[in-house]
């Protein structure tokens, strides 16, 4: 939502636009460090839109209903975690760079013991692959390969991509009837880091079985 005190208004900045008390957190949460995340609790939905950048218009008052916890915040949690911008997109498929987006999906995803009661699925989506030239695919593995981890059921919005959801399904499906663990994508990427250039991730996901990659 870095944006929202200028003239962005897209995904991020819209919802810090309808609820206007996470603006509080540009004061004052600092710079993430790669392994930090800010939680915002209790996000309140205070008025209605349509459109998206140029076309944003706020319509009206919104009464959120949503039911609220023992001390009355809502039960609802926005994660803020920041992915790298990648000037040059080939950097992604490092091994280094893959590393850190997984480390800061795990820190985002991953719920401290003292808020287990906060447990809700996850609503993603295609995080980091606009203005910051993020791999759909690579980046779609790496939150489900995060969320499993983290033991939370996943939510994946594609913004309007049928074919994205199509194919991540198809691929989930895949990796269930080979029964692969985090630990398999894991090696799916290491491996894809090496030729990316020849295919998609889903194209190699589907193309090499996980018992190939456990004899490599």
């Amino acid at each position: 939502g870095g944006g929202v005190m200028n003239e962005g208004i897209v995904q991020e900045e819209i919802r810090f636009t309808i609820c206007t008390e996470m603006l509080v957190s540009v004061l004052f949460c600092e710079v993430m460090l790669p392994n930090e995340c800010i939680y915002l609790i209790g996000c309140e939905q205070f008025a209605t839109y349509s459109g998206y950048a140029d076309t944003f218009k706020a319509k009206a008052t919104f009464i959120d209903k949503t039911p609220k916890d023992s001390w009355g915040r809502k039960l609802s949690q926005v994660v803020a975690m920041d992915a790298i911008y990648f000037r040059n997109p080939i950097d992604q498929y490092t091994i280094s760079c893959m590393n850190r987006e997984l480390f800061k999906a795990y820190a985002s995803f991953h719920l401290p013991k003292s808020m287990n009661n906060f447990a809700f699925g996850i609503a993603t989506g295609n995080w980091g692959c606009g203005a910051f030239n993020g791999d759909r695919h690579l980046k779609a593995i790496i939150q489900l390969m995060a969320a499993s981890e983290a033991r939370r059921p996943l939510i994946y919005c594609s913004f309007h991509d049928k074919h994205l959801i199509e194919s991540f399904w198809a691929i989930y499906e895949y990796l269930q009837e080979q029964k692969a663990t985090v630990g398999d994508l894991y090696l799916y990427l290491n491996q894809y880091s090496m030729q990316h250039a020849q295919s998609t991730l889903f194209e190699f996901i589907f193309s090499t079985p996980v018992s190939s990659l456990k004899k490599s």
